[in-house]
């Protein structure tokens, strides 16, 4: 084979090289046809329409969370704010986990379970984003769907959806149901 096909061979190799990165970075940015309409970015609005630039509420704390459903006089007890050292998940502060974790007792729930556990009744934690916060739902719900010797919990979402409100199955289905009202409210 002469130099000019091998000049243009390597032309077309360099191409390749430079373009499929470029394609599989656009094909990874979640922006492509199959996504739901509701998840793509809508088109910008004009100058005039925009509003001010505002920062970005921090989700609240689980504690937080905890003391606002106290108002709701849902019979919470022995309230607890998990440290990294209290933490029995060790998910507090680390790739992927909650930014804060708080846990209550609530009537039903087994006051003889490990304090800052589920079995006592009641666990917020929050995360950084609401998909982590959905991540930890559907992998929780997913054990106990497949073992149900882990117990069973009704998982409740704040309304930014990075607070997951975590209620031990042993708490009686009507009083599930107005933490579920308070988490709404």
């Amino acid at each position: 084979m002469g130099r000019g096909y091998r000049a243009a061979m390597r032309f077309h190799t360099t191409v390749v090289l430079a373009v499929v990165p470029m394609v599989f970075a656009a094909g990874c940015s979640g922006n492509d046809a199959t996504e739901p309409a509701a998840q793509q970015q809508p088109a910008a609005a004009p100058a005039s329409a925009v509003a001010p630039a505002t920062t970005a509420a921090k989700p609240a704390t689980a504690t937080a969370i905890i003391e606002k459903l106290g108002k709701a006089q849902l019979g919470l007890t022995g309230v607890v704010t998990q440290t990294e050292d209290t933490d029995p998940n060790n998910l507090l502060g680390r790739p992927n986990g909650y930014t804060s974790r708080a846990s209550a007792d609530l009537p039903g729930g087994d006051a003889a379970g490990e304090r800052g556990s589920i079995d006592r009744g009641l666990v917020v934690e929050v995360f950084d984003t609401a998909d982590l916060a959905q991540r930890r739902s559907d992998y929780i719900q997913g054990l106990q769907k497949d073992n149900p010797l882990l117990g069973s919990e009704w998982h409740y979402r704040t309304a930014d959806g990075t607070g997951l409100v975590r209620v031990s199955g042993k708490v009686k289905p009507s009083l599930a149901k107005k933490i579920q009202a308070a988490v709404s409210s």
